[in-house]
């Protein structure tokens, strides 16, 4: 399978983003996981510049990015771009031809088709040429995502050139932000030092650890790319799958510290009980034997409200316990992990 590890610097922008609207339940994750994060000085102006006002294009942009911020790399595709121990700037991911778009809005329509209004794209493509109200009626009846995500999902479908300046003329405010704030240089610097002085063999290596953990196999005829980020530098995304390339969003010191050695089956084991003991992630997991849920079923089954509910997700996807098919909110019990919990305590006790 072809690795490719590098920068893509919008996404590091992305998850800036993501931890303005969600710091509450990244803190509490990454305590649950042991780590105190300490959000720099440069997030948090960032974090209460975003949040103090903005005009409503970039609500509709920040929005968007937080309930289909899985669909991003579609929209700025790193597969065009990125190449091995490089960093592609946010300018350059936002310089897109006639021919990329045309690309794009393929690609989008491709993993909206499936993904969210379970249909072949091929029906999709024929439905906005044919009948472009009735694949609005389809946008609207989505469910999990708020009335400006459904307008700005409707754009691209029927308007996507001027979706798309849309989406670039957005970035391009969130970005002076991003500057103003000091965010960007302080992470474009943390990678840049990163990239100097790290083998490129301990970054694969680091790669290979991390999917070894969470028992990932990708499929080898697509590349994996892998690009870090440094504003939430333990928070890393999952394995992201797309109809040509696969993609894992990975914090530096998720690359530095956490996976630079293969993990002890003790330590895996530990944290395995740990998210199962606790009682309300041990009724999820429950439900989750019966059939797969969307988080809003969770929520209704447990009576938590939906930070809470996301807190205890993120927990069981990292103890690899649950899959999370990003796309369309579906999260699946991971049985082959149980299985292996089983047979790993009969082995440590000699049961």
């Amino acid at each position: 399978m072809k690795i490719v590890a590098g920068y893509f610097e919008i996404y590091d922008l992305m998850m800036a983003i993501y931890y303005a609207f969600h710091s509450e339940p990244v803190r509490k994750s990454l305590k649950s996981l042991g780590v105190d994060f300490d959000p720099t000085p440069e997030l948090l102006a960032f974090r209460n510049a975003i949040l103090k006002g903005s005009d409503w294009s970039t609500r509709i942009y920040t929005t968007f990015m937080n309930e289909f911020g899985v669909i991003s790399p579609v929209l700025f595709p790193v597969k065009h771009k990125m190449v091995d121990g490089t960093a592609v700037k946010i300018e350059e991911s936002i310089e897109l031809t006639p021919d990329l778009m045309e690309i794009i809005r393929d690609r989008f329509i491709t993993v909206l088709a499936v993904r969210r209004l379970n249909m072949k794209s091929q029906e999709l493509k024929k439905l906005l040429e044919t009948s472009p109200f009735t694949v609005t009626e389809k946008v609207e009846e989505i469910e999990g995502i708020s009335a400006d995500s459904k307008w700005f999902v409707n754009q691209l479908l029927l308007f996507p050139v001027k979706a798309i300046e849309f989406l670039t003329s957005n970035t391009r405010k969130i970005l002076k932000i991003y500057e103003k704030t000091g965010l960007r240089s302080k992470n474009l610097r943390k990678v840049n030092d990163f990239f100097s002085s790290t083998d490129p063999k301990v970054i694969k290596n680091s790669i290979s650890n991390y999917l070894d953990y969470y028992d990932l196999i990708p499929d080898a005829s697509r590349p994996l790319y892998v690009t870090l980020q440094n504003s939430v530098p333990r928070s890393n995304s999952g394995l992201m799958s797309y109809p040509t390339f696969h993609l894992l969003i990975m914090g530096v010191e998720e690359i530095t510290k956490d996976f630079i050695r293969k993990i002890p089956q003790e330590y895996k084991l530990n944290n395995l009980l740990k998210a199962i003991g606790d009682n309300s992630r041990f009724e999820i997991l429950r439900y989750l034997a019966t059939k797969p849920s969307t988080q809003k079923e969770l929520a209704d089954f447990t009576g938590l409200n939906k930070s809470t509910i996301s807190y205890h997700i993120n927990l069981l996807f990292k103890a690899s316990l649950i899959d999370i098919d990003v796309f369309n909110n579906v999260i699946t019990l991971r049985k082959e992990t149980l299985r292996k919990l089983s047979k790993t305590i009969s082995e440590i006790f000699g049961l």
